[in-house]
């Protein structure tokens, strides 16, 4: 009994219905593996697209591939160069899509990547998402929690940084 009441707080939860990362926290200046978790498509329409923007301050980030989809990473200039493992990196991914599919509605997966994190830890970055579907349907999961907000109807994906 109590298995499935667990269960049924799951899946009554918001989080469970919406785009979201697989972790909650990650060091700060690290690298490290983020997968977000697509659980549904767009009102019963499959999901062909899912957009990633990358918060200001990740300077590295690169897309694991997936069979069946296609990367699009859109670069970005950095206001100030930081040193990166290869001289001083001037543009960083500003956002990562992949494209193709389809992932079905009654099915859920993972769109992976490697990112290079801030050192502020503390800080929560926020990683906006548009999910796009057949049929010309999308799904905007944009929205920060604030005071007025606390529990957003569409929530942006967020990771905390933590100490190293």
């Amino acid at each position: 009994m109590k298995k499935l009441l667990a269960l049924l707080l799951v899946a009554a939860s918001p989080a469970a219905a919406h785009v979201v990362l697989d972790v909650a926290e990650a060091p700060a200046g690290s690298y490290s593996r983020i997968a977000f978790r697509v659980g549904h498509g767009c009102a019963g329409a499959a999901t062909t697209a899912i957009e990633v923007t990358l918060p200001e301050g990740v300077t590295m980030a690169r897309p694991m591939p997936k069979t069946g989809w296609e990367i699009a990473i859109e670069m970005r200039a950095i206001a100030r160069p930081v040193p990166g493992a290869h001289g001083l990196v001037r543009e960083a991914a500003g956002s990562i899509a992949w494209r193709g599919g389809p992932l079905p509605d009654a099915q859920y997966d993972e769109f992976v990547m490697l990112i290079g994190t801030p050192d502020r830890a503390g800080e929560t970055l926020v990683f906006p998402v548009m999910q796009r579907c057949e049929g010309g349907a999308t799904a905007g999961w944009t929205e920060v929690a604030d005071a007025a907000h606390p529990r957003p109807r569409n929530p942006a994906p967020t990771l905390r940084l933590g100490a190293r």
